[in-house]
């Protein structure tokens, strides 16, 4: 028996296009030095030098793209802890003017483990709780094509190691997002 070409075109689209209706995000564990985080795709790796607060630094970074959004976690090492807290805020700063952030918003959020050691705030202040609250960017913004984005941000440091978690879209589902900062860990 031989079927009607419409039909048997709509059965060539649906095999064709049945691996498209897999689940989007695949959460994946990825480390990054200390770091442990989940991460919707399978990320790309790389690493490139950038100048902070002066200084030269490698950058490593991992990322995926998935549901339209970017999700990524970055590392960079200083020579000494009391130069950390100088470049996470050039970090910030670079990263907000970036995406031409118009609007940002602070939220605090807890890591899943507690560590020993982690400082979102001048080492004076913060660098012994076993319990910090981090601070998480909300913000607003524009892609260089003009487009709208938004990011949530956070940055910590541990030592002379600096972390950054990122998530970015046009539109951010919460629940994704929550997926990604609910579960960070430093070992």
């Amino acid at each position: 028996m031989t079927y009607p070409l419409p039909l048997r075109l709509a059965a060539i689209t649906l095999v064709i296009t049945a691996p498209a209706c897999n689940p989007a995000l695949n959460w994946r564990e990825v480390r990054m030095e200390n770091l442990t985080a989940m991460l919707p795709c399978k990320p790309d790796q790389a690493q490139r030098m950038v100048r902070l607060a002066n200084q030269d630094l490698t950058l490593q970074m991992a990322g995926c793209e998935a549901s339209g959004a970017l999700y990524a976690i970055s590392h960079a090492r200083v020579v000494s802890p009391d130069q950390a807290m100088a470049v996470q805020a050039d970090w910030r700063s670079v990263a907000l003017a970036n995406m031409q952030a118009t609007s940002v918003q602070t939220q605090a959020i807890r890591l899943a483990k507690p560590v020993v050691g982690m400082s979102t705030a001048p080492p004076d202040t913060t660098n012994v709780s076993t319990d910090p609250a981090l601070d998480m960017l909300e913000a607003q913004g524009r892609r260089p094509d003009g487009s709208a984005v938004q990011a949530r941000l956070v940055w910590f440091t541990r030592g002379v190691d600096i972390y950054h978690v990122a998530a970015y879209g046009p539109q951010l589902d919460s629940e994704k997002v929550e997926m990604l900062f609910s579960d960070l860990r430093l070992q």
